[in-house]
């Protein structure tokens, strides 16, 4: 079995003691062998935050134009975030999975203060009032439902997330994922992932940090030091 995609090569080879699994990214070249006599690939969108490799659970998420927003108002805007793919192994009712790459580059930054802030894999993303096109293997879609319940305008220039309970959705021609970023002040929020893909033919991704697989994940993101 070999898959193709623009700069993408991913070949599964059959041989006695099992399969050999050989992936090529432009000069990068991957090569496991799978010791066993059955089993299915996966290859799915995870959550963005494995490369170079896992330093943090967060991701910001910064615009490239501020949004602002009125008093006690609801309001849905779309921005884009980095996709990356990962590889798994399913079979005798567990997957593992073993390898992750991206064409998306990896940049890391801080959100907050220097001693006792969160280190985030960055991202930045123009704001957009509808879905807008893009990269399937380099970008995803995420939707963002924006909730002021602050009495004043307020102005957004960054959402950060808590990946461990991301929820990506996937089809042929986008990967998804909604957010709800509830303002409090000028200068909190909340942010949470939903459990709804943009439309009923969308697969869900295989999640890596599942409660199961974590120990203490909370739900929500608590955005204190700025927005």
């Amino acid at each position: 079995m070999k898959i193709t995609a623009d700069e993408i090569s991913i070949e599964l080879r059959k041989h006695e003691s099992g399969f050999s699994y050989i992936r090529k990214l432009k000069d990068e070249r991957v090569e496991k062998i799978i010791s066993s006599s059955e089993g299915n690939l996966v290859v799915n969108p995870i959550e963005p935050v494995n490369l170079p490799s896992h330093v943090t659970n967060s991701l910001l998420i910064s615009f490239k134009k501020n949004v602002v927003i009125a008093p006690e108002t609801e309001r849905t805007v779309y921005v884009k975030f980095p996709v990356e793919i990962g590889v798994f192994v399913s079979g005798k009712g567990d997957i593992g999975l073993i390898d992750v790459f991206s064409l998306a580059g990896q940049k890391y930054t801080l959100y907050g203060d220097p001693r006792y802030g969160v280190v985030c894999r960055l991202w930045e993303s123009d704001v957009h009032n509808s879905i807008p096109e893009t990269d399937i293997l380099k970008e995803g879609v995420m939707e963002l439902f924006l909730i002021n319940r602050f009495d004043e305008w307020v102005e957004l220039s960054k959402c950060v997330l808590n990946v461990y309970l991301m929820k990506i959705f996937y089809s042929d021609s986008m990967v998804y994922s909604k957010v709800k970023m509830e303002i409090n002040s000028r200068k909190t929020a909340e942010t949470r992932f939903l459990m709804e893909p943009a439309h009923r033919d969308m697969k869900k991704a295989v999640e890596i940090f599942t409660p199961r697989k974590v120990q203490i994940a909370a739900k929500k993101f608590f955005m204190e030091w700025g927005l």
